[in-house]
């Protein structure tokens, strides 16, 4: 990779420099991020001001997938503030869950009407698969502070559409933090040195569950949804969908976690396949 790096004040003035090397080694998520997609986060990060050794935007990568651009919620919401036509916010969570909704109100000073969105528990809560059941079931924050999380997903989403310079193109991240820990290189570093688990908890305050990619998980999720529809629930009709949205791979000995560590690209693949396919 070519010699690539910004130098940049952050929103305190305080001067930041960014290699492309400090973005493959310490920043993205794999090593397999491509000359372009740094020179675009490192752009990202110089035009935005944000320092990603600070957690405030991620470069989130996996394999061949394309790299994503992903921001704190605090970080939305702190230049929402910052913004001189900031009016304040409100937000309000109504029901029970499953029939729980969430609304944000977000106010500018030069616009007439304020940003109102209104977002569904059931469209926005994060679920990972049972180990155990095999049913999917929400994640330790959604399944802690439901409505907190809902709450924040609504005015993250007001703030988005009320700001829309305020972050570029990056998507948000509503968790304190995200769900990229266990494969932060740094991470990776404490856990050959030691007590690996510690290291993570220490440095973020993650949960001693395995953590999984935001994003893989999302596309994760949705495969099994889509699976459980079609009745696709043994090993061997697993095989069957395997060979013929994956040709180029041997799925002769594949077990029960096949999903589990499969690229998101990949997982793409096979629901594509599936949607194109009538119920067996």
């Amino acid at each position: 990779m070519k010699e690539l790096a910004v130098t940049y004040s952050d929103e305190k003035g305080q001067e930041i420099k960014l290699t492309g090397q400090d973005i493959v080694e310490y920043i993205s998520t794999d090593s397999s991020v491509t000359e372009k997609e740094v020179v675009q986060f490192l752009n990202m990060c110089k035009y935005l001001k944000l320092n990603p050794f600070l957690k405030e935007i991620y470069l989130i990568k996996y394999k061949d997938s394309p790299a994503t651009f992903v921001i704190s919620y605090q970080t939305l919401l702190k230049r929402a503030e910052e913004n001189k036509n900031f009016n304040g916010y409100e937000t309000e969570v109504k029901g029970e869950i499953p029939n729980m909704s969430a609304t944000a109100v977000v106010y500018r000073k030069d616009r007439n009407y304020p940003v109102k969105i209104t977002v569904n528990y059931s469209e926005a809560v994060k679920t990972i698969m049972d180990r155990q059941t095999k049913e999917l079931r929400p994640t330790n924050m959604w399944k802690s502070m439901p409505e907190w999380m809902l709450r924040k997903v609504a005015l993250a989403r007001a703030l988005k559409e009320a700001f829309p310079s305020a972050i570029g193109n990056a998507q948000v991240s509503v968790s304190e933090i995200v769900d990229i820990d266990s494969d932060d290189k740094r991470v990776q570093e404490e856990i050959k040195e030691g007590d690996g688990q510690k290291a993570i908890d220490d440095m973020y305050g993650a949960s001693k569950e395995p953590v999984l990619n935001s994003f893989q998980e999302e596309a994760k999720d949705r495969l099994y949804e889509i699976l459980k529809e079609k009745k696709i629930d043994t090993l061997a009709k697993v095989k069957e969908i395997l060979k013929e949205a994956l040709p180029d791979k041997d799925w002769a000995n594949i077990k029960k976690d096949v999903f589990e560590k499969m690229p998101e690209e990949k997982i793409q693949q096979v629901i594509e396949y599936l949607k194109e396919t009538k119920e067996k």
